[in-house]
């Protein structure tokens, strides 16, 4: 007969030397009874002050398929009142709370997000349609990035929320024996807040390059993996099977990054570029990060194994050593800088705009002074003409009268006397 979990509890303390006993030491463990608001206050929260700080932060799910990192990094709905909402949310709700709160009259914050997946190991934007096979480069100066990445710029919660909607449903999901909507995609959330004191009007284009300190960029990697799976367990066949595969291949690349780096020998070479994900983790993973990672196991009997690899695999991963720095003005044409410089010259050029516009005013008035004194004079013309006329008219009827008396009087007789 099968031994239930109580028989083989009370077995395990009557005879240890009967089982193998592991034991690991992590910063925090939740069980069935941990809340969402739990988990992100105590695992969570750090990386997102780091990343307003002006650090690079990671917070990465990891494990089986089904054991909830979906749930954990995304919860159920996009509201700011569901209990139950993941870590994403909630780490954008912090970003917003401390803008609004920190904000004022010398600082200046712009938030971005983007949002891809690495499905069979092909990167896609997921929220610009058509954008796949998308290439990862390297800059000294912005460090490892997807290059053709659309960034969002966002002004609230809701914005992030309505693009994370619309990544989701273009996210590679499907059904398996473990899970009814397992993710067959690894997703890599990416929240970047730029900070810049504000700049005096009156200082010039060039007073910018000096006042290098005053931008911070901090970038937020919110990763959830697809879960490692058995194809005996899951079902897997045709699609799907090619889909485990690529999913095992890439995290058992996960696997011998985080080896290497915790190789006690010391490994000069670290195999970065053995899959897309270990080469878009690279900052994370032993660089300018300052990384979390959450490991989920299934309380299952038949996932024994898969959870005793899980935890092994975060033992392991707690023994990386990563040099995070802030990233004080990365590069001199930072977004949020190049809006300032843009602004300021729009502002001039308004300026410029305005005094013209100005000048062109009096210009039109004086224009329009002079045409209605022309008018007025034209009026004035023709009216003495009109009354000059009038008056020669008179002049000759006075002439015609005059004559006419004349005549008549010359006609006249007085007292036998010609007059």
């Amino acid at each position: 007969a099968e031994i239930g979990e109580a028989e083989r509890h009370h077995d395990m303390i009557n005879n240890p030397n009967a089982y193998n006993l592991h034991r690991f030491s992590f910063d925090h463990v939740y069980d069935q009874d941990s809340t969402q608001k739990d988990v992100y206050e105590n695992t969570a929260k750090a990386a997102v002050y780091s990343t307003l700080e002006g650090y690079n932060a990671t917070v990465l799910a990891y494990g089986q398929t089904g054991t909830g990192k979906t749930y954990t990094m995304e919860g159920f709905k996009y509201n700011s009142s569901d209990p139950v909402r993941g870590i994403i949310p909630r780490s954008v709700e912090e970003i917003f709370k401390y803008i609004q709160t920190s904000s004022n009259a010398k600082t200046t914050f712009m938030v971005r997000a983007s949002y891809l997946q690495i499905y069979n190991d092909v990167i896609s934007d997921l929220l610009k349609a058509g954008r796949t096979s998308l290439q990862i480069r390297e800059d000294r100066k912005k460090g490892v990035f997807v290059e053709g990445l659309s960034e969002w710029a966002v002004r609230s919660p809701h914005e992030i929320y309505s693009l994370i909607q619309k990544g989701a449903h273009s996210r590679a999901t499907a059904c398996t024996k473990r899970n009814d909507f397992s993710s067959r995609s690894h997703a890599v959330f990416l929240v970047i807040v730029e900070q810049m004191s504000a700049i005096s009007e009156n200082d010039k284009e060039e007073d910018l390059i000096r006042k290098s300190k005053s931008i911070k960029v901090g970038k937020l990697n919110l990763v959830d993996l697809a879960g490692s799976e058995r194809v005996s367990v899951t079902g897997a066949t045709g699609t799907r099977l090619e889909e485990s595969k690529n999913i095992n291949q890439t995290l058992s690349a996960l696997g011998n990054v985080i080896a290497a780096l915790t190789d006690k020998k010391g490994r000069t070479h670290i195999p970065y570029r053995d899959s897309k994900l270990t080469r878009l983790l690279e900052d994370s993973l032993g660089g300018n990060c300052k990384t979390t990672m959450m490991a989920m196991i299934s309380p299952a009997l038949e996932a024994f194994f898969e959870s005793l690899s899980t935890l092994k695999f975060a033992n392991r991963a707690k023994n990386i050593k990563n040099v995070a720095r802030v990233n004080e003005d990365v590069d001199q044409k930072a977004l949020l800088r190049k809006y300032e410089i843009e602004l300021r010259k729009l502002r001039q050029e308004l300026e410029t705009k305005n005094k013209s516009l100005i000048d062109k005013r009096v210009i039109f008035q004086l224009e329009e002074d002079k045409r209605k004194a022309e008018e007025d004079k034209f009026a004035a013309i023709t009216a003495l003409e009109v009354r000059s006329r009038e008056f020669m008219i008179e002049k000759e009827e006075k002439r015609k009268l005059e004559e006419k008396i004349r005549t008549m009087n010359s006609q006249m007789l007085v007292g036998g006397q010609k007059i």
